[in-house]
């Protein structure tokens, strides 16, 4: 008698099904959250987000009126947190002051109402917006945008990251406050080096897009909620789990990272949202910049990528940006890309590389990205050179070579030397053929202020080739003397850059039969044979490199692979940890305060922060950090493989039964 086996009973039967179906469909729902938090992030991250600017913006109570932020952006997420920052002028007094309106996510209330500040009568209020995330649109409530003079971009091209209200005004009044003697604006003094300090005008301090961002900063709760960033607020949310958000920005670069690290102070005003303490500002750093900047002064290029219209410069778009920063409109015979770029190399590139010893020191304003001040600057200076495509203009490869860790952290640099310019014929940029934006874009501001608002014309006119004196109009004394070195200072490397990988887009030639203008870049000019047989700008002369296996005087030594591995940084044969710089964080507070600089007492400590975004890297060290997006995207695939898996199991198993029912008959 054949043998037979004992069926199993129905309840065990009907058990392991619904064990089954109940994982198969976590599985299946895993696969589409995932997919959903992968999307939701990747949305937020490049999408397009609202700021609702209150009504009256310009009055007292609109500036502690909350903004609203919406679309797929929340103000508790650092990477797409958005940030206002009012500064403020009394034309009679010459008096000067910041506010911070707070941000809000739409619908919600703030975790601590915001005061109302007290404005001197007749006071002359700018705004100012920085962003996190790629493209902020500035909305209306009622008629606000037309009441604060707002500014979001020309013609529906919006500026991304920026946006202004009554900013022109504000530097008017300025300006007169100025030329009368009763604004005083502080020199920035000399740094470590003996070097002038640096200021947001300075070629070693810009990137692809100056400018931009503010240094306001908030608190926020695990709720969503949030508050200004003041001392008696700090105190009060410390228990309920506040954090810092900050604004990955230019003048926040400067002001919490760099001056410290360089022995310098920046250019402060009373803040009127915690009396008794001063605070900076986007309007401050640049009011300072105007007044004191020595040549080569960088300003907005034409191919700063918030000033581009459908990829192409617009002359017209560049100069409303310049008018919200306080800048003269530009002269399309001298503030050319190739221009911008060749500064950026002679100037840019010596100062970062004379600084390198005190930046070392300075902490990373993100430690992701680089491990500290110096390898920041340089990666940050590498991105930019192959942003603004100056490889193609200038026909030299990347002045800059960053070395990266396993993960992609800037860990060294080393740099091609630059030796002084030679005389160069200027390249002209025909404006009215790249000021067109599209025919179909619907103005994004109620009002387009004359880009003939100045800056203050405090600013002396200075030359990097000689001891200036520059005299000062606004002080009402003569300013220290400032000299400056003509011939930057050679830093030999035994590595050669890697050639830039930039093309141009087509030229199109003007209708009137004008010179050529290249959409988007100046078509290269005719140039010498460079080091190593490649064309060089005849402006821009790159040194030599040394023979293989040969180290040139004074090179940097080279770092090895496992050390770069490790993470370790070498300077002058020493290895650097990263120390902080005199003014920063303790090292006793910074667990709690992550890779910021600042006092103890500043509004950057105390409190848990989140590392300040990056938008701009170096090719060399690009990461995708575990964020939103990737964590999605591995909870979605990991769910497909397992729920794949498991109906591939349970198909074998069913033709197996099928096969042995067969047999058995």
């Amino acid at each position: 008698m054949p043998s037979r086996t004992r069926p199993r009973g129905r309840r065990g039967r009907t058990g392991g099904k619904i064990w089954k179906a109940a994982l198969f469909a976590g599985l299946i729902m895993m696969t589409v959250v995932g997919g959903r938090m992968a999307f939701a992030a990747g949305e937020a991250a490049g999408a397009t987000c609202t700021l609702t600017v209150p009504p009256d913006p310009l009055s007292a109570p609109g500036l502690a009126t909350p903004y609203e932020l919406s679309g797929p952006c929340h103000e508790s997420d650092p990477d797409t947190a958005a940030f206002v920052q009012a500064t403020i002028i009394d034309p009679a007094t010459g008096s000067v002051s910041v506010y911070d309106p707070l941000v809000v996510d739409r619908g919600r209330r703030p975790a601590l109402e915001p005061p109302v500040p007290e404005l001197p009568a007749g006071a002359v209020v700018g705004l100012w917006f920085g962003f996190n995330g790629d493209n902020l649109v500035l909305g209306g409530a009622k008629d606000s945008l037309a009441a604060g003079r707002c500014v979001n971009g020309l013609n529906g091209s919006t500026f991304g990251q920026f946006a202004y209200c009554n900013a022109p005004a504000f530097f008017s009044a300025a300006s007169a406050a100025i030329a009368a003697g009763r604004l005083r604006i502080p020199a920035p003094g000399t740094d470590r080096e003996g070097q002038p300090c640096l200021t947001v005008r300075d070629f070693g301090l810009v990137d692809m897009d100056q400018s931009d961002n503010v240094t306001s900063t908030y608190l926020f709760l695990p709720d969503g909620r949030t508050a200004q960033n003041t001392s008696a607020n700090r105190a009060a949310l410390a228990q309920r789990g506040a954090k810092i958000v900050i604004n990955g920005s230019d003048n926040a670069l400067l002001d919490d990272f760099v001056d410290p690290a360089l022995g310098c102070t920046p250019f402060t005003a009373p803040d009127l949202a915690q009396p008794g303490r001063t605070t900076t500002s986007l309007a401050l750093n640049e009011l300072q910049a105007a007044a004191f900047q020595a040549e080569p002064v960088a300003l907005v290029p034409p191919n700063d990528p918030m000033a581009l219209v459908n990829g192409a410069p617009s002359i017209q778009k560049a100069n409303l940006y310049r008018a919200g920063v306080g800048q003269r409109p530009v002269d399309p015979a001298a503030d050319t890309p190739l221009a911008y770029c060749r500064n950026l190399v002679q100037a840019g590139v010596p100062r970062v590389q004379r600084e390198r010893e005190f930046t070392l020191r300075g902490n990373s304003p993100n430690s992701a990205v680089a491990t500290n001040l110096f390898t920041f600057l340089a990666q940050r200076l590498s991105g930019s050179f192959e942003a603004l495509g100056c490889g193609k203009l200038l026909h030299v490869p990347n002045p800059v070579t960053v070395v990266t860790d396993k993960n992609g952290t800037a860990v060294e640099a080393r740099f091609a030397a630059v030796l002084p310019p030679a005389p160069t014929p200027s390249v002209t940029v025909n404006a009215s053929a790249t000021a067109q934006p599209s025919a179909t874009a619907k103005p994004s501001a109620t009002a387009n202020p004359s880009p003939s608002a100045s800056a203050p014309s405090a600013r002396p006119t200075g030359s990097p080739s000689a001891s200036a004196k520059p005299t000062g109009t606004g002080s009402g004394s003569a300013r220290p003397t400032r000299t400056r070195s003509a011939t930057p200072r050679p830093v030999h490397s035994s590595a050669t850059a890697p050639a830039a990988t930039h093309t141009s887009p087509p030229a199109t030639r003007s209708s009137a039969g004008g010179p050529v203008v290249v959409q988007g870049h100046q078509p290269p000019p005719a140039a010498p044979s460079g080091p190593n047989g490649a064309p060089a700008d005849p402006g821009l002369v790159m040194a030599q490199q040394p023979a293989p296996g040969q180290q040139a005087p004074g090179a940097q030594p080279p770092v090895s692979d496992q050390q770069a591995a490790a993470g370790q940084q070498v300077t002058d044969g020493q290895a650097d940890a990263g120390a902080v710089a005199n003014g920063a964080v303790p090292a006793a507070d910074q667990q709690n305060v992550v890779g910021l600089a600042g006092t103890p007492t500043g509004p950057l400590a105390g409190l848990p922060a989140a590392p300040a975004p990056v938008r701009h890297t170096s090719s060399g060290s690009s990461q995708l950090p575990l964020t939103g997006s990737a964590l999605g995207a591995a909870l979605a695939v990991a769910g497909a493989l397992l729920a794949g898996g498991m109906a591939l199991r349970h198909v074998r198993g069913w033709r197996r039964r099928e096969q042995d029912v067969i047999v058995t008959v």
